[in-house]
């Protein structure tokens, strides 16, 4: 198998939440999750390429909207790759990936490096 490409870890958590798409409610549930994506239980009518938003809801009070794309819908699972968070649901999704985590430390040592490759600038020639 090639070498690993994420940035962040993957915890094993099982979370109920909502996906919206096209006007659409549609229950999931994790099967992992992490600070930049989750594998939902499959889930047919999240096909890939399709934006959405994520709601986690916590208690009566919180909820947690992230904005996302599906990026893989297969018998295995549906995969989702958050693309952008408000503070707030930033904070409450690195609780919930830090109190599933065996290594809570290593969720917040992991955010200190940025998730993404900086753009390079092109040299002309």
């Amino acid at each position: 198998m090639g070498e690993e490409k994420r940035r962040r870890s993957r915890v094993c958590a099982h979370f109920d939440a909502y996906v919206y798409v096209d006007g659409e409610k549609i229950p999931v549930n994790t099967e992992n999750i992490s600070m930049k994506g989750a594998l939902f239980a499959h889930e047919p009518r999240l096909a890939a390429g399709r934006d959405c938003t994520v709601v986690f809801t916590l208690s009566k009070d919180v909820k947690v909207r992230l904005k996302g794309s599906v990026v893989r819908s297969e018998s295995d699972g549906t995969a989702i790759d958050f693309e952008s968070m408000d503070e707030t649901a930033f904070f409450h999704l690195r609780n919930m990936v830090r109190y599933s985590a065996a290594d809570a430390d290593k969720i917040d040592k992991e955010l200190q490096v940025p998730a993404f490759e900086p753009a390079r600038e092109e040299k002309d020639d």
